[in-house]
Formats: structure tokens, sequence, C-alpha cells
């Protein structure tokens, strides 16, 4: 990965990500900010190559798997559940989802810090 930033930034073994914004990249892209031990805001920017704009708040559970490697769930408006496994370590994100009427998605990709903008 990047290096010593990224390993401060992201991966000391006392790393908190409640409060942080993350960039995660499936193909389809989006910024996720996890902003209590149970909410998250996701912002979809792209979907399939095209420009997105779609921001939803939801409920979440946070579980810790191992230092640097979490588990979040939740449910979406349009129905979907998910599940997602952050590793942190090693920048890789795992997300499975059941859609309203049964089936079953799954995709890998990355995860990075993004900073947060102070006003």
């Amino acid at each position: 990965m990047a290096g010593e930033s990224w390993y401060r930034i992201c991966c000391s073994n006392d790393m908190k990500i409640i409060g942080k914004k993350f960039a995660v990249d499936f193909g389809a892209k989006a910024t996720l900010y996890i902003k209590s031990p149970t909410q998250l805001e996701f912002h979809i920017t792209e979907i399939d190559g095209q420009k997105a704009d779609d921001t939803e708040t939801v409920a979440i559970e946070i579980t810790q798997l191992r230092p640097r490697l979490f588990m979040l769930t939740w449910k979406e408006k349009n129905g979907n559940t998910v599940t997602q496994v952050q590793d942190h370590k090693e920048g890789t994100v795992y997300m499975n989802w059941t859609h309203p009427d049964g089936r079953f998605s799954h995709a890998k990709g990355t995860i990075t810090p993004v900073s947060i903008k102070k006003k």
C-alpha cells in the first residue's frame, strides 16, 4: 500500500473507525462516513462508469473481528440487507448483499481513508 503515512492515518493498533470517512471502490464508487457506532452515511458517486449522487444514512452494527478488521451490517431504504467486511490493514473491502427480491450479490474492492474537511 502507500507505506508509513497510510499506516499512521489508518492502521495503528488502536485504530478507531468511528467519525472517519473512507472511499470504497467496487467498480461502483462511494464514500462511507461512519458517523457513530450505530450510524453510517454512504454517498454513491459512480455506478458502471456513470456519475451518481445518492446519499443515505442507515443504522449499522459494527463488529471488530481483529485489529483493523471490521464487519458492518445494515439495511437500506430500498430493502437491500448488507454485510461489509473492511480490512484496513490490507486496504480491502468485501460486500455481500441480499436484494428485496431475494437475489444475492457480492463484490470485492478497495478502501482508503478520506480526510474530513473542517468547516
